[in-house]
């Protein structure tokens, strides 16, 4: 019998060998190779790992994973062996954590799922997640691929997580009216953000900007940002967001959806800079997202 339960200190050894049976050498996050660095982020609390037990061996493992939102976590790091896949072990996984995920009232959930793993979506999809937004030549493949992969963003809310009414004058973009039927709307609540309302990171090739307070003057320069970088840009939503979409899609940006921000807040996501191709899309909303690039 194959028994899910939550992280012991001395699990690491054990997470770090199915990661390496699975992915080789490749999987995206390093940490995930170094045993310290799996207690450490547990002990924190950034993670809150479970792990599959069969024959005394860990077959499979999952996380949440906590951001700067205490709310909010995201489901990441769910690997199962060769050897006990289609016994539903990943879904075991993932709901203990929703167990955990109810224990601490938290709101929402999200997984990032790639494109080229139909495993990992069927799993969001039998869980509940809902696809809503798509981050195209994310990352380096996880399976030794030459070619970097492309996300697929789903959410679960645990409570209400309505989007911003001024969304509705978008009636025409489908994939929207769907999150709309989905989630539906409010009235867009004011927020209190003392912070510099642009970040701006990179990662190899890849640009991350989040703008929280988007104007005019902002969004200009961010059009004029390098046109040979992959940009990844999520802007929070207001009231002034469709008079400013319209100068980030001349400078050849495209919408690709949304994700959850903070406090109930949401983004906008815009790209500029990918690879032209055709990822694996299993859910209506997310191919109805591409379509539309």
């Amino acid at each position: 019998m194959i028994n899910i339960r939550d992280f012991l200190e001395e699990d690491a050894e054990g997470i770090c060998t199915l990661f390496r049976t699975v992915y080789g050498e490749h999987y995206v996050y390093p940490d995930i190779y170094m045993p310290s660095m799996i207690r450490y982020h547990n002990d924190q609390g950034k993670w809150c790992s479970a792990v599959a037990i069969w024959e005394e061996k860990i077959v499979g493992h999952a996380i949440l994973w906590f951001g700067m939102d205490s709310k909010s976590a995201e489901l990441a790091f769910v690997v199962v062996h060769p050897s006990v896949r289609g016994r539903g072990v990943a879904t075991r996984l993932s709901k203990h954590l929703f167990n955990y995920a109810y224990h601490r009232a938290l709101t929402t959930l999200s997984i990032k799922m790639v494109s080229s793993h139909p495993r990992t979506q069927q799993l969001a999809h039998t869980l509940g997640f809902h696809s809503i937004g798509l981050l195209l030549d994310y990352v380096d493949s996880p399976f030794g691929h030459n070619a970097r992969e492309s996300i697929i963003l789903g959410v679960l809310p645990l409570q209400p997580r309505p989007l911003p009414h001024c969304l509705t004058v978008f009636g025409h973009i489908g994939w929207l009216n769907s999150l709309i039927g989905l989630f539906g709307t409010t009235p867009q609540a004011p927020t209190r953000n003392n912070a510099f309302p642009l970040q701006i990171s990179a990662q190899g090739n890849r640009v991350d900007v989040i703008l929280t307070d988007a104007s005019l003057g902002s969004v200009r320069e961010i059009a004029y940002l390098p046109l040979n970088r992959l940009i990844h840009l999520s802007i929070s939503i207001n009231d002034v967001l469709p008079s400013l979409l319209p100068v980030l899609h001349l400078a050849g940006y495209v919408d690709t959806g949304l994700a959850p921000a903070s406090e109930g807040q949401w983004y906008w996501l815009l790209q500029r800079g990918y690879a032209k191709h055709e990822p694996e899309l299993l859910c209506p909303i997310a191919n109805s997202l591409y379509a539309g690039i």
